[in-house]
């Protein structure tokens, strides 16, 4: 077994994930004119009319007991990043607050806690004594290059530099994060949703840092966006509507899909459906495949409302089965997969039956459908039973 040492990929992952998560709550807790930026001007940045306000690094360690030591590297580097942005006029120590956020505690009377934001603790000129005298007796190598930046400052810079930095230690660590946005959202939905809101709230959150990064752009996100999209959950979680959250869902390809889920694709064979259309049959099948299976795990369905809703689906789809068969002309092949088709299109085309009167997305009833014909309960073809008794009988020797 690999032992996980203190530099593991594992830890600095949870670091990114930290930073990305803490970010979310501190936008959620700011106000509605501020915009914050990741991995641009520091770990995390707020801005105002285009100007930073709020320099922020965020350090994370899943053991709590962590110490903030004066000569321990996360402070040290910090003063680095800070140090090297007022060397190079990146910032102005007259309109921005340098923030250290830490899971670790800082010592009593240690360099850390001299510069905890409340007032009764705080002492600038200890501090600053202290970050001299480390900075000039140390002889760390791994924080050789911090001393120098630090030092690289003139006596005027690092004055005005440490006395708008402020240490947040004994933060909240990557899970009590979350515990944290969850109070942040106790107003947004009732109780029992808190949760799936949350997962797809920092969903959203994640995809959106992911473009933030991504981007050359100096591009920041606002707090009015997220509060929009908080917004457009909440319609989602009214009791007359349901969330929706495959729209992007990739499904996979026909040819690696098991026998026992092909039965809807030989059914729309059947009627000699066209293979791009097939694709989009299977591709409804897997998005209402998983958008059920996720309702149901987070407990948003009242009792039965799935079996209701196929119930729905299904007596729809007899009267209309029925009224086929009457109208046949003729019973050539032809004919049949003709009708058999006009059957489907009215299911892919015209069909409006919704589970709930808000959820409208069209992949719901589509793939409902094709959940249905994959069990035989509905079908295209006028014999589309006896036609798929082999492919039955062998998926039920393969359930065996």
């Amino acid at each position: 077994m690999i032992k996980i040492t203190n530099f593991s990929a594992n830890a600095q992952a949870l670091g990114y994930f930290y930073q990305a998560r803490y970010a979310l709550y501190m936008l959620l807790k700011s106000s509605p004119d501020l915009h914050i930026s990741i991995e641009k001007l520091d770990d995390i940045a707020f801005e105002k009319d285009g100007t930073p306000i709020e320099l922020i690094q965020t350090k994370h360690h899943m053991n709590s007991i962590s110490s903030l030591t004066n000569s321990c590297s996360d402070l040290w580097k910090t003063i680095r990043v800070w140090s090297t942005a007022v060397q190079n006029g990146e910032v102005s120590t007259e309109s921005v607050k340098f923030t250290l956020i830490t899971t670790g505690v800082a010592p009593e009377g240690s360099i850390a806690s001299k510069l905890y934001p409340y007032q009764e603790y705080r002492d600038i000129h200890t501090a600053l004594t202290l970050l001299n005298e480390v900075a000039e007796n140390s002889t760390s190598q791994s924080n050789r290059l911090a001393y120098e930046a630090f030092l690289g400052l003139s006596e005027i810079q690092r004055e005005q530099l440490i006395s708008c930095v402020y240490v947040l230690d004994a933060s909240p660590n990557i899970v009590d994060t979350k515990e944290d946005i969850l109070r942040e959202l106790r107003y947004a939905t009732r109780p029992q949703f808190k949760e799936a809101i949350f997962q797809r709230l920092e969903g959203i959150w994640f995809n959106k840092v992911i473009q933030h990064l991504s981007s050359d752009s100096v591009d920041t996100i606002s707090q009015t966006e997220i509060v929009d999209y908080i917004n457009d959950l909440q319609e989602q979680f009214h009791q007359d509507n349901l969330p929706i959250d495959f729209l992007d869902y990739i499904a996979p390809a026909e040819e690696s899909i098991a026998e026992h889920q092909r039965v809807f694709i030989e059914q729309l064979k059947l009627v000699a459906v066209s293979q791009p259309r097939i694709q989009k049959a299977i591709s409804d099948y897997y998005r209402a495949f998983e958008q059920r299976s996720r309702w149901v795990r987070d407990e948003l369905l009242f009792v039965n409302e799935l079996e209701t809703y196929e119930t729905r689906l299904t007596d729809e789809w007899e009267r209309r089965f029925e009224a086929m068969k009457e109208d046949f002309e003729d019973d050539s092949e032809t004919q049949i997969k003709k009708a058999g088709r006009a059957l489907f299109n009215w299911m892919d085309q015209e069909a409006n039956i919704h589970i709930r009167p808000r959820c409208t997305e069209p992949y719901v009833m589509r793939g409902s459908y094709h959940l249905l014909s994959n069990q035989l309960r509905v079908g295209w073809h006028s014999d589309f039973i006896n036609r798929l008794e082999s492919i039955i009988e062998r998926t039920l020797e393969g359930v065996r």
